[in-house]
């Protein structure tokens, strides 16, 4: 059996933040779970906009009319891939509009026999304050993908800063704690559902 695949999505501009931080703490726990794992820089990558085919002729929303970006390097990774963790920065209450573009890029992964069905996806939305918002970032994700066939884990949705007061009366962030549990979940999932 080959082994289990989880795939990064880093919509932030920075490689060295605490978006990436959490990714890569997701992805530490799947590869401790035995995955193997790649993390994507969308910010490297030049992805059009959507081209709104599928308000107009909805068969036309296939991967092949797509525009001819490096979103066409990533379907075939995408399908492949057992899991998907995608991370933002919080830009003005939502995702960066990297993610975004990405998320909507994914329809016809939908569109051609819901390719995405069954995957294993986690989310993260992280702010550099504590301003409100992050909630809202990251449940912009959750509800695209969720709406595209994507499984879950339990803990899965994460955002920082996220802090609770233990009964020992010590602080500390709940998402960098969960994060590593979150991955090794993803892949228990993924093996669930290869069966």
């Amino acid at each position: 059996m080959l082994k289990v695949h989880i795939l990064g999505i880093n919509g932030s501009p920075h490689k060295d933040g605490t978006t990436v931080s959490l990714l890569k703490a997701v992805l530490s726990g799947a590869k401790k779970a035995g995955a193997a794992t790649e993390i994507i820089h969308l910010y490297d990558l030049n992805i059009k906009p959507a081209p709104g085919n599928y308000s107009r002729d909805p068969k036309t929303e296939i991967i092949s009319k797509m525009p001819k970006d490096d979103m066409q390097k990533l379907y075939p990774k995408i399908i492949r891939a057992d899991g998907l963790v995608l991370a933002t920065p919080n830009y003005w209450a939502n995702m960066s509009g990297v993610m975004k573009n990405f998320i909507d890029r994914l329809t016809p992964l939908e569109n051609e026999g819901f390719k995405l069905q069954n995957k294993i996806a986690s989310f993260i939305a992280v702010s550099k304050e504590n301003e409100g918002g992050v909630e809202m970032a990251v449940m912009s994700m959750v509800a695209a993908l969720a709406q595209m066939g994507v499984c879950i884990p339990p803990n899965g949705i994460l955002w920082h800063p996220g802090r609770w007061i233990k009964t020992d009366g010590t602080d500390e962030s709940w998402a960098f704690t969960d994060a590593p549990e979150v991955g090794q979940t993803m892949v228990k999932l993924a093996k669930f559902f290869r069966n």
